[in-house]
């Protein structure tokens, strides 16, 4: 494994050790904390095992005072199949010593939004933060490789990366250069497994560089860039013949018949204005049809974005007002049958009074990936089953509002009204058309009234619940009550009782269906000595066609 960065020479400055404060130190010293949680489950389909138990900690190993390696682990024996090919059972090491990390097992590292992006590896990596310098290294296994059992997702090349992000900063400026590297083990898939709905999974291959440029000018002029070429070969294994690609990435890889370059460039331009609280800036951002890399799951491309920005205070800093405004087309390469100009913005405003009223107003209409939990989800969300917030949708527009009202404070008694709404608009295009079919309208609304009795150490919770979601030729809708009860008994024991209901209406081809789902929960917690936490719950769902169960007991200590 090959770092570019070794080219480059790093004046770093001596540390200086604190021979005095280590002898005097412990030779070890172990903190952290573990929890376990068994579960039994009842009703849940496909159920093999109805109890499971679940594993996680957290230990510090302080050597002499001066060595820090932390461990986190996450195990189940239960097979959680988590998207995007995450790995639920987890053990990494993270040992850091001054300026010097490292990470070894199951880690996630992030180089920019155009390089490798958050995507989960099995291996080790390195982060160096000597004077004036950033330096991140990882190499290992981003996807294990798999062709039995893969009727949901098909078979998966095992995949392996490696790759490093360098930053200088004396101070005045920030430069940086990235390289990814990630490729599919060819051997790790039979020829003959390699068809999934009638198509053939090739081995990829992708080499991503990058350069990043910030700097503040006078005090009040920011400026900062970011570049990424990104070139992938789409079929590894194939007898092409070899091309040649003059780009950034393109004359470090070996390209062929099935190479293609990709291209993504973000630029800011920001003025602050310190006499009124003012921010302005302009920015651009222009991202090439198709692009992607093997180091994220996520990439909205084939956009060009011109924006202006604003940020400003009022009211004595009580409102908070900003807002991005631009222009967006698409089609970059003309190759659609039509294009597509808009305009394209983003606001949020806040206000805080003295009298106990905030809200809050934000909206945007720029593309990006976010995991959706609804209200629906959430009351009929099986129990013991984790949740997978890595199902992610493309969402196209979003609204949102929220309120909160103190309504009385006193020694005894504090009561505050809360209300939430949000819409969001999530659709896929093919060809700059609108796929219908994958159009989706997601309405909630939540209103809460809270009462907290500070000396009988218990609160009352009201509230009420609506969601809408319409799909293609679908539509689902809900409309109930939710009520909270928690109260502490001999200043060790927390209690919380909640039930939920939703009266629900669905519709699917102008046929219609009405049914009711509820969720009746009861926990208790106990905390007998100091570190250590005793904890038991147990909730039933009631949805259209079934009836879950699950209990739950834990035990965690922290020290």
């Amino acid at each position: 494994m090959v770092f570019f960065c070794t080219m480059i020479s790093l004046p770093m400055k001596a540390q200086n050790v604190d021979f005095e404060n280590i002898v005097k130190a412990k030779p070890l010293v172990v903190s952290g904390g573990l929890t376990a949680n068994g579960v039994f489950s009842a009703g849940l389909p496909n159920n093999d095992s109805p109890f499971n138990y679940f594993l996680s900690g957290t230990l510090n190993f302080n050597i002499l005072g001066t060595i820090n390696v932390p461990v986190i682990l996450n195990y189940s024996n239960r097979n959680i199949s988590l998207s995007q090919g995450y790995s639920f059972n987890q053990l990494s090491f993270n040992p850091t010593y001054k300026w010097i990390t490292a990470h070894i097992g199951t880690n996630y590292m992030t180089f920019s939004p155009y390089t490798l992006n958050g995507h989960q590896f099995v291996g080790g990596g390195l982060e160096l933060t000597p004077t004036n310098w950033k330096i991140q290294l990882m190499g290992g296994r981003l996807l294990r490789g798999q062709f039995t059992d893969t009727t949901t997702t098909g078979p998966t090349f095992e995949r392996m990366g490696y790759g490093y992000k360098v930053e200088y900063n004396p101070g005045k400026f920030t430069i940086g250069t990235t390289m990814f590297k990630a490729y599919d083990v060819a051997n790790s898939i039979p020829e003959d497994k390699r068809y999934y709905q009638n198509s053939v999974i090739n081995p990829k291959d992708n080499l991503v560089m990058g350069l990043n440029f910030s700097t503040t000018l006078f005090h009040k002029l920011q400026i900062v860039m970011d570049y990424a070429n990104s070139v992938v070969t789409k079929d590894q294994g194939g007898e092409y013949a070899s091309s040649s690609i003059k780009s950034l990435a393109g004359i470090f890889h070996k390209n062929n018949a099935t190479t293609e370059s990709y291209h993504a460039f973000k630029s800011n331009i920001n003025y602050n204005i310190a006499q009124t609280n003012t921010i302005l800036g302009v920015g651009y951002e222009r991202i090439d049809p198709n692009y992607t890399t093997l180091g994220g799951y996520y990439f909205v491309n084939d956009l060009e974005n011109y924006t202006l920005m604003v940020t400003q205070n009022l009211l004595n800093n009580k409102l908070n007002i900003s807002g991005n405004v631009g222009l967006q087309r698409d089609d970059l390469q003309n190759t659609k049958a039509s294009k597509q100009s808009r305009f394209i913005g983003a606001m949020n405003a806040n206000l805080r009074l003295e009298n106990g009223l905030s809200m809050g107003l934000n909206f945007s209409n720029f593309q990006s990936y976010r995991f959706v939990n609804t209200i629906y989800n959430n009351i009929t969300r099986v129990p013991g089953q984790p949740l997978d917030s890595l199902q992610f949708s493309l969402i196209s527009q979003t609204i949102g509002y929220n309120l909160i009202k103190q309504l009385k404070k006193t020694e005894t008694r504090e009561t505050t009204l809360t209300f939430n709404a949000s819409y969001l608009n999530s659709r896929n295009k093919r060809d700059n058309t609108v796929d219908s079919t994958s159009q989706s309208h997601v309405v909630t609304s939540t209103a809460s009234y809270n009462i907290n009795f500070t000396k009988q150490k218990a609160a009352i919770n009201l509230g009420v619940n609506y969601f809408g979601n319409d799909f293609y030729n679908s539509s689902l809708r809900g409309f109930g009550p939710t009520v909270a009860i928690r109260k502490t008994f001999i200043e060790k024991i927390n209690t919380n009782l909640s039930f939920s209901a939703l009266t629900t209406q669905s519709k699917t081809n102008d046929i219609s269906t009405s049914f009711t789902v509820m969720n009746i929960m009861l926990m208790a917690n106990w905390s007998p000595a100091k570190g250590h936490n005793l904890n038991l719950s147990s909730s039933v769902v009631k949805n259209q066609s079934s009836t879950f169960l699950n209990g739950n007991i834990g035990y965690s200590y922290s020290f």
